[in-house]
């Protein structure tokens, strides 16, 4: 039977308790007592229980809607496939739940025969333990006539075949998806809405795309069976999308948008990338034929690619996302874009450190070789490859991009992650060039967006990172990703007290940071006290684990603590740490550290210099003409 994870509001305990008497005596194990919510551990041991649960049964309600609790449990249950719905006094469920059928309990008086009761057993008949089958008697065999054993063995040929064409039918069928927009209602606002999306999705060009094509509802040359609904309210401010089946009226994916602000041309262009986007995840799945991708699969398959630009950048490991992509390959081991969104996620999650971090590690390793069995070859590989290696093995990192690079030369991906890579050795043009090169050749993507924006203003040009940062928001207004983006770059470069004002808004979400608000402190009021009452957090990181530089050299650098900054590299306890810090080691406030020649006994500690020597790539400092000594003369004193 399921072990079932049941989420309700405290105020629905009443109705909560008969459900969950009702799943027990059916033989289902529930986590479901809120009473723990008083206690200081509740968070771990909830996200324990969710974590462990098969299924998620959320209940809705008028006081459950408005619950952030009920809400992040739904969102697990939802982003996972494992999200069961059930209204208990009739409130539909909120924006963003709407995709999933709700099981009516309103009415439910208690009766185990009743038929909610029967649609929730069956929503949770994946996750339980199915009878089994009643014997029946066996038929007394007669022979078959030769004219039936022919026609049957016919029958048995063509159905083979078509067996053998179905499991190994090519991924490209050489048909393009096509879909149409239509408006969700009859109101002249979603009428004129979608005519204006469809008109926006045909002109965006999105090089890292699945190629579709939008025909016009009347044309009847549809083949795929989906119509992109659009909703949008009279006033403009708010609307919806939502990707629908033709045949049975059901919904496979759905978003609310925000058509609001003071610029509404700018939510419309978001609202259409959005769609963008979503029809060519759509996209991937509808092509491929290799194995049977059924409705409940593509809605998984939708949910985590429409999520997947949006995941990056967030500094929390994106587990659950890892866990969508899963199950969709449990249905489709094949499905390569399944595969390569996986490794995407997995390649980020892996290269930061955590306290799961070495299961992860065995978990990708087996996910790798099953891939290879499989014949999976996608260039995200490359990225987990290299981001397995040890951190501060650099010429190992850089070898295993530039293969994945030069097998596929057009994987914005690896250019990326390579980009971000260079900025760790100091090579910040390259890590400008890589950056942009990625967004060149997926444009639409925000992670590509914001990881170019910050590498120009870590290079030194500030006016053109901010500039592409805008450029971005304009793209995705009240975009997370991006909010987090500004916050890194006004935390150290913009104004101090819009900084404030992100760290505020983000730290719940970030992970509060004594030492960066202490650090924004400092920077509005650069006092010789503030200033020390900024080190002091960042000095206090640094001791409870000393492998951990970045806030304290970034704040060293940016106060004119140029001794100490050296020192810290001098005497780094942990080598094979470097590689998770040594980004912020070639940033505009470090510039006067590296002006110091006494740097480079620090860079041969922390293993830069063989990496710089070995190579023969040296960083962007050794360039500068301006420089009081020769890098290259000044290495020779060190050996490696």
């Amino acid at each position: 039977m399921a072990n079932i994870f049941l989420s309700y509001d405290r105020e629905d305990h009443d109705q909560a308790a008969p459900i969950a008497a009702l799943l027990e005596r059916a033989g289902h194990s529930i986590w479901w007592d809120r009473q723990i919510k008083g206690g200081g551990e509740f968070g771990a041991e909830i996200e324990a229980a969710l974590n462990a649960a098969e299924k998620v049964i959320v209940l809705w309600s008028l006081q459950s809607i408005r619950s952030a609790w009920v809400r992040d449990e739904a969102s697990v249950g939802r982003d996972t496939g494992r999200l069961v719905p059930i209204t208990i006094d009739g409130t539909p469920a909120p924006l963003g739940f709407r995709q999933f059928q709700t099981i009516d309990f309103s009415k439910w008086r208690g009766r185990t025969n009743a038929a909610e009761v029967k649609d929730l057993f069956d929503a949770l008949g994946a996750a339980s333990v199915a009878p089994l089958p009643r014997s029946k008697p066996t038929p007394i065999a007669r022979k078959p006539s030769r004219k039936l054993m022919l026609v049957g063995g016919i029958a048995f040929a063509i159905a083979g075949a078509a067996a053998l064409i179905w499991q190994y039918w090519p991924t490209n069928t050489g048909q393009t998806p096509t879909f149409t927009v239509i408006p969700a209602d009859d109101s002249a606002s979603s009428k004129q809405f979608a005519a204006d999306l469809m008109t926006r999705i045909a002109s965006i060009n999105d090089p890292g795309g699945k190629d579709f094509r939008l025909v016009d509802a009347n044309s009847g040359r549809q083949r795929n069976g989906y119509v992109l609904k659009v909703a949008a309210d009279a006033q403009g401010g708010a609307g919806a999308l939502s990707l629908v089946s033709s045949a049975d009226d059901a919904m496979v994916w759905s978003t609310p948008l925000d058509l609001g602000g003071n610029d509404p041309d700018d939510f419309a262009q978001a609202a259409s990338i959005t769609a963008q986007r979503a029809l060519s995840c759509a996209a991937d799945a509808l092509s491929f034929h290799r194995e049977k991708i059924d409705q409940e699969t593509l809605k998984l398959y939708l949910s985590g690619c429409t999520r997947f630009d949006a995941a990056y950048g967030t500094n929390s490991p994106n587990m659950s996302l890892a866990k969508l992509f899963l199950a969709v390959i449990d249905k489709a081991p094949h499905f390569a874009p399944a595969w390569s969104k996986l490794f995407a996620v997995e390649s980020e999650d892996v290269a930061a450190p955590n306290d799961g971090h070495n299961a992860l590690v065995k978990d990708i390793r087996r996910q790798l070789e099953h891939a290879r069995r499989l014949g999976i070859d996608v260039p995200e590989e490359y990225a987990v490859r290299a981001n397995l290696l040890p951190p501060d093995d650099f010429l190992g990192v850089f070898r295993t991009f530039n293969e994945g690079i030069a097998t596929y030369p057009s994987n914005a991906l690896l250019f990326r992650l390579r980009g971000e890579r260079y900025s760790y050795v100091g090579r910040m043009n390259d890590a400008v060039s890589d950056t942009g090169q990625a967004v060149q050749l997926d444009p639409l993507s925000p992670a590509n967006q914001q990881t170019y924006a910050g590498e120009l203003a870590y290079a030194g040009n500030l006016a053109a990172g901010y500039a592409q940062l805008r450029k971005a928001e304009r793209l995705w207004p009240n975009s997370e990703t991006l909010g987090f983006a500004r916050y890194r770059l006004d935390l150290r470069f913009g104004d101090p007290r819009e900084a404030q004002q992100l760290y505020l808004k983000y730290a719940v979400v970030l992970g509060q940071n004594p030492a960066q608000a202490k650090f924004i402190e400092a920077r509005i009021d650069p006092t010789p006290e503030k200033v020390e009452a900024a080190l002091e957090p960042a000095r206090r990181m640094n001791r409870q684990f000393p492998p951990f530089i970045a806030d304290l050299a970034q704040a060293l650098g940016q106060f004119g603590r140029k001794d100490e900054a050296i020192d810290l590299l001098i005497n780094y306890p942990g080598k094979e740490w470097i590689g998770y810090n040594s980004e912020v080691l070639f940033r505009p406030m470090m510039r006067e550290v590296w002006r110091d020649p006494r740097s480079i006994a620090g860079a041969a500690h922390v293993g830069l210099l063989r990496y710089w020597k070995v190579s023969g790539n040296w960083p962007d400092f050794c360039f500068d003409p301006t420089l009081p000594y020769d890098c290259k003369k000044e290495a020779e004193k060190y050996r490696i």
